[in-house]
């Protein structure tokens, strides 16, 4: 029940007596991990993205069984307790050394019958150290915090009028949103396109640049792609550009 099951508890005892001394041992210990979390819906289910340093000492791997989990409950009456877990999911850790950090993508099944405004979302790292004899030892655990998306590159579409005789207004600043830690880079589809800087962390704000003398008259479209350096997510900004003259008109300011 606590640190994964590296302390456990059976039969008929004083749980609360029990429970709590296991807490309180696990307390006492120095996290063996780092943890930044985010979790966000998508649909009927539940995407976790995760951030992960390795302080345990020792490479995290598939061969100490090294995982992510993500867990989803719900503030609901079930038996005994006020908390129902609705979804659980994982991701393995397949070689983080000790001091690197690692990024995770985990995603539950549809969640049915769910009052979503009640849900709580936890992330914890565990792994099964040698001195253990199978049990699972937990490393750090703590709560993720709620967002909209994990990566979203806005505004969506970006439009650009440009006159050949007063080129002006060619470049617009985009903003990026999502999980804090993460990084992305990026790649233009057409020469006329381009963004500055090409890769950056949440905190960038990249600029889109038109080049005129590329343009050719009229309508013309192209796409910018942002991919997270792990490469677990991917979004396109479509570039609308017309060139070509321009008609400004001037309508009357009336007040009532």
């Amino acid at each position: 029940m606590v640190d994964s099951g590296n302390q456990y508890s059976s039969g008929p005892v004083n749980f609360y007596a029990i429970y709590k001394e296991m807490v309180d041992n696990s307390l006492l210990r120095s996290p063996q991990a780092a943890i930044e979390a985010y979790a966000w819906r998508d649909d009927d289910h539940v995407g976790f993205y995760v951030l992960v340093k390795n302080f345990s000492g020792v490479t995290l791997s598939a061969d100490n069984t090294a995982t992510v989990h993500g867990i989803v409950y719900e503030d609901s009456d079930a038996g005994v307790t006020s908390r129902y877990v609705r979804a659980a999911a994982s991701a393995g850790i397949t070689d983080l050394a000790p001091l690197e950090t690692g990024t995770f993508a985990i995603e539950t099944g549809d969640l049915e019958g769910v009052n979503w405004e009640k849900l709580h979302f936890v992330v914890l790292v565990d792994y099964v150290p040698p001195w253990s004899a199978g049990a699972f030892d937990m490393l750090q655990a703590g709560q993720a915090v709620l967002i909209s998306s994990p990566f979203d590159v806005q505004p969506d579409p970006v439009g650009f009028l440009i006159d050949p005789d007063n080129p002006t207004h060619l470049t617009r600043l985009l903003d990026i949103q999502g999980a804090a830690f993460l990084s992305w880079t990026a790649s233009e589809s057409i020469p006329w396109l381009s963004v500055s800087p090409e890769s950056g962390s949440f905190f960038t704000q990249p600029a889109v640049t038109i080049d005129v003398a590329a343009l050719t008259p009229g309508m013309q479209q192209g796409v910018i792609t942002f991919t997270t350096q792990d490469g677990y997510f991917s979004e396109d900004v479509n570039v609308n550009v017309y060139y070509g003259p321009l008609e400004q008109r001037y309508l009357p300011l009336v007040h009532r």
